[in-house]
């Protein structure tokens, strides 16, 4: 695409051929008794050539505001993508990092106490334990410690990273306090903070 400045350079050359053209019609037309009328035919001229070629420099400025616009809105949706990218890969990471940390000792510890508070702050009743799949293997401590409540494996399929959900099947009063939950909740503030949101498809227009 030929840059504005040699949109301009060829624009002016075409209305300075076009005016040698038209002025050396007007000079074998007009003899030397109708110097006067030739005159003011040239100014009449020199006037329409000088809209013309504020038109075309008009136009010009047009077609340059559209690509600094368009240019700007490319920008700006890559800028975004990038955000984006940036922040899906921090938390990639930290859910990395998470599961690590399940396969501690002081995960087992804290996930027992978190399971005791948090039946203490809903209150009397039967409760469900649901733990991640990933946790299997301390469903015998669980059930050891909560020997009088329900322990359920979440299925494969549903991940909860780490943590647990409760559910007080005598008020039916439900808690999700899983990693997972934890960690989509930080991430739908943080894309806000960022002017984002989650599932934003960016780039559309």
């Amino acid at each position: 695409m030929p840059t504005i400045a040699v949109k301009l350079d060829r624009f002016r050359a075409d209305i300075m051929r076009d005016v040698t053209e038209k002025k050396k019609a007007i000079e074998t037309k007009v003899d030397n008794k109708l110097a006067k009328d030739y005159e003011q035919q040239e100014l009449q001229f020199l006037e329409d050539a000088y809209e013309i070629i504020q038109n075309g420099l008009k136009k010009i400025d047009k077609e340059k505001n559209e690509v600094i616009s368009k240019t700007l809105m490319e920008n700006k949706v890559k800028m975004l993508a990038k955000r984006k990218e940036i922040i899906d890969e921090a938390f990639n990471l930290a859910r990395v990092k998470i599961e690590a940390y399940t396969k501690t000792e002081e995960y087992k510890t804290k996930l027992i106490q978190k399971i005791k508070e948090y039946m203490e702050f809903l209150g009397d009743g039967n409760y469900t334990i649901y733990i991640n799949y990933k946790d299997k293997d301390l469903y015998k401590e669980l059930h050891e410690a909560f020997p009088d409540q329900k322990i359920f494996i979440e299925k494969k399929h549903i991940e909860m990273l780490g943590g647990c959900k409760l559910l007080n099947t005598t008020t039916n009063v439900y808690l999700d306090d899983s990693y997972e939950k934890r960690l989509e909740a930080e991430e739908e503030n943080f894309l806000q903070q960022c002017g984002l949101e989650i599932n934003e498809k960016v780039g559309d227009q």
